[in-house]
């Protein structure tokens, strides 16, 4: 004798709703977190490029320290309340740190001029989620020797 299916006494009628259910919380903590990690990158980027866009200027001649920090901190979008860009200069002769009016070689070469550019802030994420819940702190150094 054969057996009947099953199916006759089953419903399927809900079974995708009761799927779509289970499986949209789990696509939004994903949404929210890739949204959060977007954020951070996009922030770490924009924060290299206006340190970039200092050590250009720097590496162009510029020699007005307080004039390249405001260049490079209008020129990194969006950054966050209490960005700061400080500049650096060190003087050096070999390996050996030198004051600005000194010279190398017993008084006839000027020392080497090194330029540090560097970017911090703190990043605060538009979601309170998972792995980037915590406000971080965020930074770049930049180092040129200026010719």
């Amino acid at each position: 004798m054969e057996r009947r299916s099953g199916r006759i006494f089953r419903n399927d009628s809900g079974v995708a709703a009761v799927e779509f259910a289970l499986i949209v919380p789990i696509l939004c903590l994903v949404l929210f977190g890739i949204f959060d990690g977007w954020s951070f990158v996009s922030s770490s980027l924009s924060m290299r490029a206006s340190v970039k866009t200092a050590a250009n200027l720097v590496m162009e001649g510029a020699t007005d320290d307080a004039a390249t920090q405001a260049v490079a901190l209008s020129s990194w979008e969006n950054h966050p309340e209490g960005a700061q860009v400080t500049l650096g200069r060190k003087y050096m002769c070999g390996s050996t740190v030198v004051d600005a009016s000194s010279l190398c070689n017993g008084g006839t070469k000027a020392p080497s001029v090194f330029v540090e550019i560097k970017a911090t802030a703190t990043w605060s994420p538009p979601f309170i989620f998972g792995a980037f819940s915590l406000s971080r702190e965020i930074g770049h150094q930049e180092v040129i020797r200026v010719r």
